[in-house]
């Protein structure tokens, strides 16, 4: 009986070790890649900042890339777009305001 209860007990254990193991190394491997996840929000800032860089050499006439100079007139585009969505925005608030001031009489006074 006794060798028995020395078996289960073994077991017991090398399951604790096993289990411990497991977590431990999984717990490393979280790290790696929290560490990896890190690194890669790094590069897409150092490829913005590329990219912002590369932007103001097109604005001042430095860019001599076809395809950079593509994709800076498409960013320039957009931003023309940009600019006209917010001139109808502030048309939008001039039509609202002045409505709303015809249907306030408090407004008149």
């Amino acid at each position: 009986m006794q060798n028995f209860f020395n078996k289960i007990g073994k077991t017991a254990s090398e399951a604790a070790s096993k289990a411990g193991s497991k977590a431990s190394e999984l717990m490393e491997i979280g790290k790696l890649k929290g560490k990896i996840t890190t690194k890669k929000q790094y590069i897409g800032n150092t490829k913005k900042d590329i990219g912002a860089y590369c932007y103001e050499l097109f604005e001042a006439g430095d860019i001599k890339d076809p395809r950079i100079e593509e994709l800076c007139e498409q960013i320039k585009a957009y931003s023309e777009e940009i600019e006209a969505l917010e001139a109808e925005i502030e048309e939008v608030k001039e039509k609202y305001r002045i409505k709303n001031d015809e249907d306030d009489p408090a407004a008149e006074e």
